[in-house]
């Protein structure tokens, strides 16, 4: 079973799902733009979930805000992309993943209104205006999932406002955490299942089951690591001091580290891995656009 990943909400009241816009887009093509505050990747899939150009990576790393959207604009303008409406998501430190679990056999109005508690009581202690959206999911015959996205308003506008200025249109802004998540779920990966995904600029250690979900942030240095063996060993400790205290018995590997052979090495020597998540035709960096690529395909 697939997740449908959720989206972000801006009314609290009523508890019914809210997509942004659709413009009408074609079928079976999706273009998704991953912005951080260290790149932006822009990836294009078409109906055979092969890239329609070749994708586009862009380093920005202390950048301006104003100085991104110039570059985001150019790369725009440059593969013929103005216009076009795209699916993005917000970085796992922009946002908050909350799950909670209540009987099958609740009254629906009842769940409702203890997730709409729930959701009352934890935008409450945010100081700051909020949005979220959430999805429930029937983990089993017994209990019913909900998986809640929380986001200041003001990271999403962000996001948004960088999207337009360079000529893009927002169909749907997603969550990484869950995009990686979802990877697992499109693959059928036996449930539950913990992927390590580590990246140029960020490593997490994502773990999904029927009951719970939980996701921790790594310090590392990717770069450094390549040419220090002290760092590598660090974070491989770290990691496995974490597998060890969450009771998690091996990991599936993502990310830019499967297109480095040296570090790949030693996280595969010292580490329970059950797996790499290759992206065949793509760079494994594209790991999370891949995953919002194929969300659009679907929606």
């Amino acid at each position: 079973m697939k997740l449908t990943m959720p989206q972000i909400k801006v009314s609290l009241p009523k508890l019914n799902k809210l997509k942004l816009p659709s413009l009408g887009g074609k079928k079976g093509l999706s273009l998704s733009v991953y912005i951080t505050d260290n790149f932006v990747r822009i990836l294009e899939l078409d109906s055979n979930k092969k890239p329609v150009f070749e994708p586009v990576e862009y380093e920005w790393t202390g950048k301006r805000d104003d100085e991104k959207k110039v570059i985001l604009k150019q790369l725009a303008e440059r593969n013929g992309l103005v216009g076009r409406e795209v699916i993005s998501c917000l970085t796992a430190r922009d946002g908050i993943l909350k799950v909670q679990r209540y009987p099958a056999s609740m009254p629906k109005k009842d769940m409702m209104d203890a997730l709409n508690w729930y959701i009352h009581s934890e935008t409450g202690q945010i100081k700051e205006e909020t949005v979220y959206d959430y999805y429930l999911n029937p983990s089993s015959d017994k209990y019913v999932q909900a998986l809640v996205t929380i986001a200041r308003k003001s990271t999403v506008d962000r996001l948004k406002e960088m999207l337009e200025a360079a000529g893009f249109k927002p169909r749907v802004i997603d969550y990484e955490l869950i995009a990686i998540i979802n990877y697992g779920l499109y693959k059928d990966m036996p449930v539950p299942f913990a992927i390590l995904y580590i990246d140029k600029h960020s490593t997490m250690l994502v773990y999904y089951s029927e009951a719970s979900v939980s996701f921790n942030e790594i310090s590392f240095d990717f770069k450094t690591a390549a040419t220090d063996p002290v760092i590598l060993n660090q974070f491989v400790i770290e990691v496995r001091n974490m597998l060890v205290i969450n009771e998690i018995s091996s990991v599936y590997l993502a990310g830019a580290v499967l297109e480095n052979q040296d570090i790949l090495d030693e996280v595969m020597s010292n580490l329970p891995v059950l797996g790499l998540l290759d992206l065949e035709d793509l760079p494994s960096s594209f790991f999370v656009p891949y995953t919002l690529s194929i969300r659009g395909m679907e929606e």
